[in-house]
């Protein structure tokens, strides 16, 4: 049987097996099963599975139903299955060995997992391969940040303890008196997972790195890896693009023959990676965008430009920091008492681009007050539309009106590269607008977006662009109220 029919074959059967169960959601194949045209180099079938919730029943309850499927009609005589309810790269399949990687999520545990492990879900979220909701509708990633490199799972720091002691660290979930959680563990590296590991490492670290600068979600093949590898490495690219390949053709192989030297090789190219993206992004300029210190008058009614209340300096619990060389600043009171609670000597630029929504007739209002006064804006909004506010602006006015600024920010920057960092005070609805387009949320959610107060948003410019660089624990703040409901 041919390879595309097997692995159509097995799709089905996954498919239909979990979803037999009602609180199953979403079923989605990722890795190398979904990325390899033939089954060459697949030495596992990745599944992820989302549930509303997840109890010790629902999750023996998903091993179970795959302990269903026929190899046999899936086209894979004499092989036998074996399931790796596991989360890590670890590697179970021999000869007639048929693994599916079973990686079982409740929504709330999904969510987590997007905050902790941004390069695993990101790629995820690619696979068009998938039954009901789709990973990003759940919960999106966004877009991979510079610092995810040095932070989450699966980072530089966290390869090089893992290659320091001998190891490759991964979890499970252990159920405990009704409640699931997840726990660490170590396996001790093996001559086969030498070289997976290695290969997991270099192919992962060089793909996420050209997704960044990219800006693209898309799969890159062996070569284009390569390639970025003797970009990166001037001195030694051609070195480790070869010892890549080599590498590869091993496991392809199956084999456990990998070069003697080959975790000494990794720690070195992870020590030199790390040089590489920090030379590469050594010129890129801090931009903090800030939304305004809090005002009583941030009470659930709609505070735009027709108030101009002061802040409220009772509250001491904003985080503390220096402004950059630069600031510019929306005109009204709120913004600019704002700065001078961090600076009062700081030079501010006024822009009124940076200004909050014009809500009109609304200024004031709450929303139930909306409803009564104008329900016809609501009837709108529930069609997915961009009505404006009764004499104001909609969404698509404020958003013209921030590109309008970055824009002549950019021709700013692009003129004095020797800016050392910049801030921007700013509001609500203006911040909505420049994360929801970065992160490409659909415009009719960017009001679903938390906006901080007085916390500072990190992009950094680099090659043109502005690059999001915001710690994930703050992400899992501000997109809140996006994607699925946790149960």
């Amino acid at each position: 049987m041919k390879d595309s029919l097997i692995k159509k074959n097995i799709t089905s059967s996954l498919f239909k097996e979990l979803l037999k169960i009602k609180k199953v959601i979403s079923v989605t194949l990722v890795g190398s099963f979904v990325n390899q045209k033939d089954l060459t180099g697949i030495s596992d079938i990745d599944t992820v599975v989302i549930c509303k919730n997840l109890n010790e029943k629902l999750f023996n309850s998903c091993i179970e139903v795959v302990k269903n499927i026929d190899l046999k009609k899936c086209g894979l005589n004499n092989y036998s299955l074996k399931i790796n309810p596991t989360f890590g790269p670890l590697k179970f399949d021999r000869s007639n060995i048929a693994v599916v990687h079973l990686m079982i999520y409740s929504v709330e545990s999904h969510r987590q997992h997007v905050i902790k492990s941004p390069f695993t879900c990101f790629d995820w979220e690619r696979s068009p391969i998938k039954k009901g909701y789709g990973l990003k509708e759940i919960f999106p990633v966004g877009l991979l940040q510079i610092r995810d490199f040095l932070e989450v799972r699966r980072s530089l720091g966290n390869y090089i303890n893992d290659l320091e002691n001998n190891v490759i660290s991964y979890r499970e979930y252990i159920f405990i008196s009704g409640k699931t959680t997840e726990k660490n563990r170590n396996y001790n590296l093996d001559n086969r997972h030498k070289g997976e590991y290695t290969y997991h490492i270099i192919r992962n670290l060089i793909s996420n790195y050209l997704k960044l600068c990219k800006n693209k979600n898309i799969h890159f093949s062996t070569n284009q890896i390569k390639a970025e590898i003797q970009r990166l490495f001037p001195n030694h690219g051609e070195h480790y693009a070869n010892m890549f390949e080599k590498i590869y053709r091993i496991k392809c192989q199956k084999s456990e023959k990998f070069p003697e030297l080959t975790i000494k090789f990794t720690k070195d190219f992870l020590n030199k990676f790390q040089q590489c993206i920090k030379k590469d992004w050594n010129n890129s300029i801090p931009i903090f965008f800030i939304r305004h210190y809090q005002t009583n008058c941030n009470n659930g009614t709609f505070l735009g430009q027709g108030r101009n209340p002061s802040i409220n300096t009772s509250n001491t619990s904003y985080p503390q920091y220096q402004l950059g060389s630069k600031v510019y600043s929306s005109p009204m009171r709120r913004c600019i008492e704002t700065i001078h609670e961090l600076n009062k000597k700081t030079n501010i630029e006024i822009d009124d681009r940076l200004l909050e929504f014009n809500y009109g007739l609304a200024e004031g209002m709450d929303y139930n007050e909306l409803i009564t006064k104008h329900p016809e804006i609501i009837a709108r909004w529930e069609k997915g539309e961009d009505p404006h506010f009764p004499n104001g602006e909609n969404t698509q006015d404020v958003f013209t009106r921030l590109k309008s600024f970055l824009n002549d920010l950019k021709k700013s920057l692009d003129k004095n590269k020797n800016q050392n960092n910049i801030s921007i005070i700013t509001h609500n609805g203006i911040l909505r607008c420049l994360l929801g387009n970065a992160l490409g949320i659909k415009q009719k959610d960017w009001y679903k977006l938390i906006i901080p107060h007085g916390e500072p948003l990190e992009f950094l410019y680099y090659q043109n662009n502005f690059h999001p660089n915001i710690p994930r624990s703050l992400w899992n703040k501000v997109l809140k109220n996006i994607g699925y409901p946790s149960a």
